[in-house]
């Protein structure tokens, strides 16, 4: 029987697509979080099959009671999901997982739940991704072995403050994808609140191949730092900053086309093609951050340490 909304102490929210034997296993990993009353949504954003009832049949029977299931008709796209996801959730703490990862241990959510619990200005902990033996992997929210203050966190496990994610606006939807949380981010840090680092709270990543692609990657990454350019930059870092980064995407685009033998309709012209395409609805919700935010942005880039409070 489900618990009382009141006594629920965390939401652990999973989106997910295509990858039903990897969310089993994810779900699966959460039988280790035994001393603390949390709820578990999933929202199935428009699987070719649906899952739910596979999901529910091999999942842990203890978990069977907290989890609710949804989903969509249509693709909605990662943000979207985990927007809606955070819609919602009833606890005070939301823990985003995704699909493809699970869980190394109880104590690195408890770690991060303390961090939240004891520093009010920390307003989202990211959490290192590792291999099954708990061995650190590349790409991690900051490049630090000891607890810091990031720039962001990263898709694949973190935990954040489900009140401020959701008054911030969430994730920007017309990303689809890539991005998202860098962009969060600063407008989290634009109200005052950082990401925290432990990367000794680890969470393991596979990784999967499902519904990755390595060219849509490096597209949307470059066309979503554009949209963020136009709703949050100061005109006139906005002015610089966009050619910049179509140069830069013009360079990597190229090489990797000659690195896989591919043609490509996703240059730069592209990207610009998005721009004008998106532009009245990025203007229209254009609110700049202030110039101290980039500041500070590029202070916690350097990973000052961070001591938790006793």
């Amino acid at each position: 029987m489900m618990k009382s909304v009141s006594a629920i102490q965390l939401s652990i929210c999973v989106g997910t697509r295509n990858r039903p034997a990897d969310l089993i296993r994810c779900l699966n990993s959460l039988v280790l979080l035994d001393t603390i009353e949390f709820e578990i949504i999933v929202i199935d954003d428009a699987s070719e099959i649906a899952i739910a009832d596979r999901v529910l049949q091999e999942i842990h029977p203890s978990l069977v009671s907290k989890i609710q299931f949804f989903r969509h008709a249509q693709n909605r796209g990662i943000p979207a999901t985990r927007n809606e996801l955070a819609q919602r959730a009833n606890a005070p703490y939301l823990f985003c997982l995704d699909d493809d990862a699970q869980l190394l241990s109880a104590s690195s959510i408890y770690a991060a739940i303390r961090v939240l619990e004891t520093s009010p200005e920390v307003g989202a902990v990211a959490l290192s991704q590792t291999n099954e033996r708990g061995e650190l992997l590349p790409g991690q929210p900051a490049p630090a072995s000891y607890r810091c203050y990031a720039p962001t966190f990263i898709g694949y496990g973190s935990l954040l403050r489900r009140e401020l994610f959701v008054e911030l606006g969430g994730y920007r939807e017309v990303f689809a994808a890539y991005y998202e949380e860098p962009e969060f981010c600063k407008r989290m840090l634009d109200r005052g609140f950082y990401v925290v680092y432990l990367p000794d709270a680890g969470i393991i990543h596979h990784q999967s191949p499902i519904g990755r692609n390595n060219l849509i990657a490096l597209r949307n990454g470059c066309r979503n730092k554009c949209f963020a350019a136009v709703y949050n930059e100061p005109l006139f870092m906005m002015l610089l900053s966009i050619p910049a980064r179509l140069l830069v995407y013009s360079y990597k685009h190229q090489r990797y086309r000659k690195q896989q033998g591919i043609e490509s309709e996703f240059g730069a012209g592209w990207i610009l093609a998005e721009l004008r395409r998106n532009y009245s609805v990025l203007w229209r919700d254009r609110k700049a951050l202030k110039w101290t935010t980039y500041y500070k942005w590029h202070k916690v880039k350097r990973t000052p340490a961070y001591e938790l409070v006793t």
